[in-house]
């Protein structure tokens, strides 16, 4: 492909409805989803990464179960060879690839067209420092066209994300979560150690089935570990939009209107600069 590539990208922390916006961006555009989430290629993992498979309706998505847990571990080389072969599939059927997910590495590696130098990282090992064999190597990855991207962020308000955080997690654990942990190491043969390296519900609620604390004191411990990982998300997408990429927060996922910015950017029309960047917002400490 000569020219760049129109893509959608829906993204933001977790728990604020990506999912349910980027289906109703795919149906009304006549786009496919490609997830952006380093768990949801796992099969078999579902509650714990939040797929939300029943969301997509008739909407097709790529990049969900499309890894095996027990055997594999799927990297962000790997991610952007499949990512941009699925964008190049969406798009010669006439399609809109949408993107979706809040893995903002993952993101941000396709929207800069990250190369990745000297070869694959090794597999992760506990207290090893992870480097390419051969630095002086092809790179592993080298993005084969370029995307011109819109690029939509679901924005709550911090507090309300808390409380989402929680609905979310309390709703998860009584669907049957923890028996999904369980399944996957006694059914699937995935050793403890390698539910923990998927971390948060799977670190917490293996530690919970080996006997390590009580269900209530994994839970605990899972939502606070969960709302720290929206505040990390939170810093690496400011840092995304430090580096120049704009990003058009959208207020509970409706404004400004997402479906009119799509419908210019598509029609190439020119969009008007964000009126909120997540970059300048001050947080401020805590009191002590």
């Amino acid at each position: 492909m000569s020219e760049k590539v129109k893509i959608i990208a829906v993204t933001g922390p977790t728990a604020t409805g990506k999912t349910a916006l980027a289906v109703k961006l795919a149906e009304l555009f006549d786009g496919e989803v490609v997830s952006v989430d380093s768990r949801q290629v796992y099969r078999f993992m579902d509650l714990g990464t939040g797929k939300d498979l029943e969301e997509y309706g008739n909407v097709p998505y790529h990049l969900i179960d499309i890894a095996d847990p027990e055997s594999q571990v799927y990297n962000l080389s790997e991610f952007c060879r499949d990512a941009f072969a699925a964008i190049a599939d969406i798009t010669g059927r006439g399609k809109l690839p949408v993107l979706c997910g809040g893995t903002a590495l993952y993101l941000d590696a396709l929207l800069k067209g990250y190369r990745l130098p000297g070869g694959s990282l090794p597999p992760r090992e506990k207290g090893v420092a992870r480097s390419c064999a051969d630095r002086e190597a092809e790179p592993s990855f080298t993005p084969p066209f370029e995307l011109d991207p819109l690029v939509i962020g679901v924005l709550f308000d911090r507090i309300v994300v808390r409380e989402r955080i929680a609905r979310r997690l309390d709703s998860r654990l009584a669907a049957g979560m923890v028996d999904e942990v369980k399944k996957l190491h006694d059914e699937k043969g995935v050793a403890y150690e390698k539910l923990e390296f998927f971390g948060l519900e799977y670190r917490e609620i293996a530690a919970f089935l080996q006997g390590k604390c009580s269900f209530e004191e994994m839970r605990n411990t899972l939502l606070d570990r969960i709302r720290q990982f929206a505040k990390r998300q939170d810093i690496f997408f400011r840092k995304i939009e430090r580096s120049g990429q704009v990003i058009y927060w959208c207020r509970e996922g409706r404004e400004p209107d997402p479906e009119r910015l799509v419908k210019d950017f598509l029609a190439g029309v020119p969009l008007p600069e964000p009126d909120f960047r997540l970059a300048d917002v001050d947080y401020g400490r805590k009191k002590k």
